[in-house]
């Protein structure tokens, strides 16, 4: 039979159910003809040999014709042995028939199961459609929820009972004949006999059952409860429960604890030394919280553990001396690392915790080396050209659409000396980090607004429509619709519009209140005959650059009244580059400095930048009043 995951339509194939079959004799009346009763199916699973396990469904069983009894399966005229009805009783399937032909098998069989002789049916059901439930599924079926063992099963939905044979040995050996006719007075007797000694042999065990429960719960004593449910659901005796009550009983010793020794790591030693700085947030972002937990897990009290940690880690023998001990962890490899790992996430989180207003409006370059590098301009590029059919592409230039600049390296040396491992003083190591950090934005800052306020080659001028001057470009209403129009109307060399979009608005210090007035108030006063309201409210971002106003440091260029209107960083009115893509600043562990009056291990902190012009279409500056 084939398995199938539907239900489907099969050619007709006899499914033979072996069942239990009672033969009863004519009592009193030869004219009587024998019954015969078999129940063939208890609606569950059964295995049927060449079909596996199988369930049949009693909603698709047509037991509504009158059902043939043969002998030995054979439907010829010498095999048939009467007829019988079907129903479903119960969730039973109950063949009750008549053995009512005179051919010479009813006689043998009607003979035989007088003599005793333990008869067996073989049912047959025709399989009409079918399918397979896969292994774990659970249906539903006559009247009870039956789950789908490892192999699955095939539950038969619909199909047809056509005959009933008696057999002499059926395909289950487990089954037996009842036969009631001339020894059933007899069966009665030897019934009853059997139920009388069922009885005893159960009663004898349940008072066994009850005497085992009442010694185990007497040793339990109803101080080991756990143990007495143990028992008694397991099956113990008086002597494996008493067994392990005595266990349980005995006094317990105390255990030992005994801390494993773990060989310290790079990363359990910079999570230790930003423990013991107090810095456990910025260890638990930069190393995770399983790294810190294990840096806790060190117990340091104090900079001279941090000493003997970097020691054992490197297998090496630790000094009794303080001044022995330092310099010998000062001499290994662990501990210089992870102080400049240290130092290099502190002067990192400085570094990025310092303002700088030119990223919103500064694109970012990446350049492999020192030499002059170039980019292109944005908007200089032109417009695609059409092409005719069959035409040529025409070639463009770049010449006049690129912008060179160059980058360079800027520094300086940090260091941490015995003196601060002794004292355990690590607040100024801690200190120089982040100053480290917030210097090396300063001077990124301070280049890029350099190079913004000094205006190469008129890169803000008449000449590229980007610039304001005279009385009207002070800082205002009028001004800054001005600069956002004048910014609006770019254009390139062909008249193609730019499409700009104004961004930024880029102010000083002494700007500030007026800026942040004409960009967050419901309205502003005007001329009668106005609109009322405020047009230009959030018109743009704002951006607040002290550098703007530091003429001691920039010059006169940077007087405070001048402003600026930048574009989004994309279209790069300025970029500002990095070597290999490194934006942020490197700690490099430098050496170990030793001499008569000092012992101090260095890092230098380095850092390759450069910043340049690029597109003037991109911004607006206006003078301002001087």
């Amino acid at each position: 039979m084939t398995a199938v995951a539907e239900p489907v339509e099969m050619r007709a194939e006899v499914l033979n159910l072996v069942a239990d079959v009672t033969l009863s004799a004519a009592a009193g009346s030869p004219d009587k003809l024998p019954t015969a009763s078999i129940m063939a199916y208890a609606g569950g699973l059964m295995r049927v040999p060449a079909w596996g396990d199988i369930v049949i469904d009693f909603n698709g069983l047509d037991v509504s014709a009158a059902v043939t009894l043969l002998s030995d399966h054979d439907s010829s005229r010498r095999g048939v042995l009467g007829h019988g009805r079907a129903k479903v009783v119960g969730g039973q399937l109950i063949v009750a028939g008549t053995i009512s032909a005179a051919t010479q098998a009813a006689k043998e069989i009607v003979a035989a199961a007088k003599n005793g002789f333990p008869w067996q049916a073989s049912v047959g059901v025709e399989v009409l459609a079918q399918r397979r439930v896969a292994a774990g599924e659970t249906v539903a079926v006559n009247g009870r929820t039956i789950k789908a063992p490892a192999g699955g099963f095939a539950l038969v939905t619909r199909g047809r009972l056509r005959e009933v044979s008696i057999v002499g040995i059926g395909c289950d050996p487990a089954t037996s004949v009842a036969i009631a006719a001339a020894r059933k007075q007899e069966r009665k007797m030897e019934t009853a006999v059997m139920v009388e000694q069922q009885e005893v042999q159960t009663q004898e065990a349940e008072t066994v059952e009850a005497g085992r429960v009442a010694g185990i719960q007497k040793i339990c004593a109803g101080r080991f409860s756990e143990i007495e449910t143990k028992a008694i659901d397991e099956g113990w005796n008086e002597n494996q429960t008493e067994l392990e009550v005595l266990r349980a009983s005995r006094p317990r010793a105390p255990q030992a604890h005994i801390p494993q020794q773990r060989v310290p790591t790079a990363t359990s030693l910079e999570a230790a030394i930003l423990t013991h700085m107090g810095m456990t947030g910025l260890g638990e972002k930069a190393l995770g919280a399983p790294a810190m937990e294990m840096g806790s897990q060190m117990h340091v009290t104090h900079m001279l553990d941090i000493c003997r940690a970097a020691l054992l880690s490197e297998g090496q023998e630790v000094p009794h001396g303080r001044l022995d001990l330092v310099r010998a962890a000062l001499s290994t490899m662990a501990l210089p690392v992870a102080l400049g790992n240290v130092a290099n996430k502190i002067l990192l989180n400085a570094y990025i915790e310092s303002p700088a207003t030119w990223r919103s409006f500064c694109s970012t370059r990446n350049v492999p080396d020192f030499k002059p590098n170039t980019t292109i301009r944005p908007s200089f590029t032109g417009n695609l050209q059409p092409v005719a059919p069959g035409g040529e592409l025409k070639h463009g230039t770049v010449t006049e659409t690129t912008v060179s600049f160059a980058i360079d390296t800027y520094g300086k040396l940090l260091g941490v000396d015995r003196r601060d491992i002794i004292n355990d003083d690590l607040g100024l190591f801690h200190d120089a980090a982040a100053a480290h950090g917030r210097a090396a934005m300063r001077s990124l800052n301070d280049l890029v607004y350099s190079v913004l306020l000094a205006n190469a080659n008129g890169f803000f001028g008449s000449g590229n429509g980007n610039y304001l001057s005279g009385a009207d470009s002070a800082l205002g209403f009028d001004a800054l619709a001005s600069a956002i129009s004048l910014m609006r109307s770019q254009r390139d060399a062909d008249h193609n519009d730019l499409d700009l979009k104004p961004a930024v608005l880029l102010v000083g210090p002494d700007k500030e209140p007026l800026a942040r007035a004409l960009l967050q108030s419901d309205y502003i006063m005007q001329a009668v005959g106005q609109p009322m309201g405020n047009s230009l409210r959030q018109a743009v971002s704002l951006e607040v650059e002290p550098r703007l106003s530091n003429s001691a440091k920039f010059g006169s260029v940077a007087s405070g009244q001048q402003w600026f209107l930048f574009t989004n960083p994309a279209f790069a009115a300025m970029v500002v580059a990095f070597l290999n893509g490194v934006e942020t600043p490197t700690v490099e562990y430098f050496g170990l400095e030793q001499t008569v009056e000092r012992l101090a291990v260095s890092w230098r902190v380095f850092f390759d930048y450069g910043a340049g012009l690029c597109d003037p279409r991109a911004g607006v500056m206006s003078k301002g009043q001087a």
